[in-house]
């Protein structure tokens, strides 16, 4: 197999409080390849963000990372990022007006960026500005349009063609159709597996909808309270999860066939604990139908490199 483009090796990622430390991430190790598709799933405070923002080096105090690495390209960035962030690594935000500078033409922001991170002239940054937007869906006419002037999926697809300016071998996509209606969702689900397809860009996919993660990713990763919980090949974690936290998250997802609509909805009990209230054990055991004693006292270690559950261990 070849070398991962991206590997975190247990990473953790601490609050510092007054009176104590607080992990935001916890021991975490993942590997992403080029050209593929890695989904990050759980429910609010899981740490999905967490570990977008740790790979980019977006964590500033109290937060630190406070021990493991993260090795990019052969490379180790945790504890410098200012060569690749914007250049080899984008992001693409929940928000795309928080990316998007009211005041500016669209086409101004991506000559910008263009110019910035490549030796050409204006004029060729341009062209490669109408370029992207053609590429990600949108009439080149409208370069020199405002973003106000767009609907929230298209001033999504700029946002996505900022991100493809400076040519990233990764991209991270924190939330990207959350805010959008699922006809649209669904074109920038697609976009964003045909950069994958052609041009090998490899994508981190942060989300919380089971149903995105089993439309658009390769592996999918399942976090719960900062720490891994399950990871696999996407078609085998929803057909078979081996965690409890994972069953439920797949239970919980809408299906169109005849006999669920007769079905009640499956919620999960109870909610994600505080980082000041992580339980003793596995952090999922308080919600858990199978929770033994083992589990109230034991973290459980990553059993098959598949499921961290003791369940999982024979």
């Amino acid at each position: 197999m070849a070398n991962p483009l991206l590997e975190i090796d247990q990473l953790s990622v601490s609050l510092q409080k007054r009176k104590q430390t607080l992990k935001a991430v916890d021991n975490l190790s993942l590997k992403i390849y080029s050209g593929e598709i890695l989904g990050l799933v759980g429910e609010s405070g899981a740490g999905k963000s967490m570990t977008g923002s740790a790979i980019l080096g977006l964590i500033d105090p109290p937060l630190f990372i406070s021990s493991g690495k993260i090795i990019f390209e052969g490379e180790r960035i945790d504890q410098n990022t200012k060569n690749i962030r914007g250049s080899k690594i984008s992001m693409i935000f929940q928000d795309p007006l928080v990316s998007l500078n009211p005041l500016r033409r669209i086409g101004d922001q991506l000559v910008e960026t263009i110019i910035t991170h490549f030796d050409v002239s204006k004029t060729q940054a341009f062209e490669r500005a109408k370029s992207l937007l053609e590429e990600v869906g949108i009439d080149p006419s409208r370069i020199n349009a405002y973003p106000h002037t767009f609907s929230g999926g298209m001033r999504q697809r700029v946002v996505i063609a900022l991100a493809l300016a400076p040519e990233p071998a990764l991209i991270i996509a924190d939330e990207p159709t959350t805010a959008l209606d699922v006809s649209v969702q669904a074109q920038i689900l697609d976009l964003l597996k045909k950069l994958a397809k052609e041009r090998g860009t490899a994508i981190i996919l942060i989300t919380h909808d089971m149903g995105v993660i089993a439309e658009t990713t390769d592996r999918v990763a399942v976090l719960y309270s900062g720490r891994l919980a399950e990871i696999g090949k996407t078609a085998d974690v929803l057909k078979d999860p081996k965690h409890p936290y994972t069953k439920g998250l797949v239970a919980s997802t809408p299906r169109i066939d005849a006999n669920s609509l007769l079905e009640k909805l499956f919620q999960i009990p109870g909610a994600m604990p505080d980082l000041d209230n992580i339980p003793e054990g596995c952090p999922f055991h308080p919600r858990c139908d199978f929770a033994d004693a083992q589990c109230r006292k034991e973290q459980p270690p990553l059993f098959q490199n598949r499921s961290a559950c003791w369940l999982s261990k024979d």
